[in-house]
């Protein structure tokens, strides 16, 4: 979602307005926006997120990478994100001893979490956004040895054909191949950003992976990913609270969960079931979990980003 940083170049202002327009989404849908108008399609935000990775991630990768930089380049990805992530495994896990006095985690699950592999296992997820962190990891290690050859002359090609290979042979599980034309769409668009492919390229592979993701994914989510693709190109301004929420938009994306969603069904046990309290329980479920992701980034987010930051290539 995820989230990368993208200070090894200058500051691209539209990706605050996808992180912060995502993560509000789907925070505001598991907080109970699933049963109001509009807030029903918050989880549409995961698909922006994914466009917003398969750019940004490209962004943040130095001109002179090649092969022998993916040790560092792993090592600057998981101090950015395992931590934090780490974090909020044990927050989840924290949460449910304190909900229910007969909580007993499973620890081989917990274990298959830190590596990502739920998606393939099938195994159920402690907090429901996991998954997607699991695909975005396996992006991470695909686009780690594949950028050298998607910068190449030829090598956009591939994206279309990467796109296609999941009609053809089955996928099991939540991998990147499922979601490739999200991911496909921003690598494009990095690739017609920095001049490394012309306008006319980029459109007719940007028309294909888009018919393959209609067809793959439905109408509905690729529309999603083709918002946050016109969120990249419009000429927008910076404004505070779109920082704020971009700055947070990690942090709120990992606890929104375990922290608004409990309290929300907490209150929802112990209050009367009308419109007006469930209002209010809405309400403050998101100023519960807005105010905790600020302090989340704050105390274990920012000081993992600093030290990303740290390792230079």
């Amino acid at each position: 979602m995820t989230l990368a940083d993208s200070k090894t170049k200058q500051h691209i202002q539209q990706v605050d307005y996808i992180r912060a327009i995502a993560s509000l989404a789907v925070a505001l849908f598991h907080l109970g926006g699933k049963s109001l108008p509009g807030l029903r399609y918050g989880w549409l935000g995961v698909q922006m997120f994914f466009l917003l990775s398969g750019f940004i991630i490209c962004w943040a990768i130095p001109e002179n990478y090649s092969w022998a930089l993916y040790p560092k380049y792993i090592l600057k990805r998981i101090t950015r994100i395992e931590p934090p992530y780490i974090a909020s495994i044990l927050l989840t896990i924290l949460a449910g001893y304190l909900l229910n006095a007969n909580y007993r985690p499973d620890v081989s699950n917990i274990l298959t979490h830190l590596a990502y592999i739920n998606n393939f296992t099938g195994r159920p997820y402690l907090n429901p956004v996991y998954w997607t962190l699991g695909i975005e990891f396996q992006y991470y290690l695909f686009i780690g040895v594949f950028f050298p050859i998607i910068i190449k002359k030829w090598g956009a090609i591939s994206l279309p054909l990467i796109c296609l290979l999941p009609l053809f042979i089955p996928v099991p599980g939540s991998t990147l191949l499922n979601v490739f034309p999200f991911f496909a769409l921003g690598i494009l668009y990095y690739l017609h950003l920095t001049g490394k492919r012309g306008l006319t390229e980029v459109l007719i592979y940007g028309v294909a992976v888009t018919a393959i993701g209609l067809y793959s994914a439905g109408w509905l989510p690729m529309t999603a990913g083709l918002l946050a693709l016109a969120f990249l190109i419009l000429p927008l301004k910076r404004y505070p609270v779109i920082a704020f929420f971009s700055k947070i938009s990690f942090s709120l994306y990992l606890t929104h969960d375990v922290v608004g969603s409990s309290l929300v069904a907490f209150m929802g046990m112990h209050l009367p079931k009308t419109f007006a309290f469930r209002a209010l329980e809405f309400l403050t479920g998101i100023v519960v979990s807005i105010s905790f992701a600020y302090l989340f980034y704050r105390l274990v987010e920012l000081p993992c980003l600093r030290l990303s930051k740290r390792i230079r290539y």
